[in-house]
């Protein structure tokens, strides 16, 4: 008759020759799976799995790498950094390691050493764009401000279409008071991608700023107009209402002073 197992797998693994490695390879399932759960957000469990894959095997530096993601989601930054340094010491040449450390190191506040491995990630990936950004963010954090304009500009030069690099930019120049190019940036902006409607609300700020009355009221009609029932409406209606109400009173006032000479 044989021998009888319970189940198909069970059968099968019976006859199978286990390797030397065998340790490894439960090391590698436990790895996968904590991938698995990484990718699909389910971080706190995922660590417990990466933690199963390096008491079994301590030379996947994938597993580092993920545990450092990890750990970065649940805010836990110390054990991050940790392991994701354990990672780059033991794959330097992988640029998305070095990106993910850097984004630890902005979390935390440590600039310089963020700036440093973004270079790393764009001088082992040009092609980058995100690590390209974040150089400038890094920078802005430090206010090298002439420095992250430059990186921005560069980003917006080689790839016209990348819409961040805009978005950085165009709030670069409004936190330091230059609404002339902050103007000038949300218009190509709309060259690029005229659905952009946040980009018409930025041209009226920025019209508005530099007391350009009409134009800032044509810009936050067009806004409203593309976006009724934006939470900033009723915010944008009562910027309205004072603005044509000061237009008119300047209209009046110029009517006078016309009529007493």
């Amino acid at each position: 008759m044989g021998i009888k197992y319970k189940s198909v797998v069970q059968g099968l693994d019976a006859f199978v020759i286990k390797p030397q490695n065998y340790q490894r390879t439960e090391a590698y399932k436990a790895f996968v799976k904590a991938d698995a759960l990484r990718l699909t957000n389910h971080f706190r469990e995922s660590i417990k799995h990466y933690l199963s894959a390096l008491m079994l095997d301590r030379n996947n530096y994938r597993v580092y790498k993920g545990l450092g993601i990890s750990y970065k989601a649940e805010k836990d930054y110390d054990k991050a950094v940790k392991y994701l340094e354990q990672a780059r010491a033991m794959s330097y040449f992988s640029p998305d390691i070095h990106y993910e450390l850097g984004l630890c190191y902005m979390l935390t506040g440590q600039f310089c050493d963020a700036i440093k491995c973004f270079h790393h990630t764009i001088s082992l990936d040009r092609n980058n764009l995100n690590a390209q950004v974040q150089l400038g963010v890094a920078h802005e954090c430090i206010e090298e401000y002439d420095m992250a304009i430059l990186i921005y500009h560069t980003i917006i030069e080689n790839n016209p279409s990348y819409m961040s690099a805009y978005n950085h930019l165009s709030a670069l120049y409004m936190n330091i008071g230059d609404f002339k190019a902050a103007g000038n940036v949300f218009s190509q902006l709309l060259k690029i991608n005229p659905a952009f409607n946040k980009a018409y609300l930025g041209l009226a700020i920025c019209f508005d700023k530099m007391s350009h009355k009409t134009r800032a009221l044509h810009y936050y009609k067009m806004f409203l107009d593309k976006k009724p029932h934006s939470h900033h409406g009723e915010k944008i209606r009562r910027r309205i209402d004072k603005l044509t109400r000061q237009k008119e009173a300047s209209a009046e006032s110029r009517a006078l002073a016309i009529v007493n000479d």
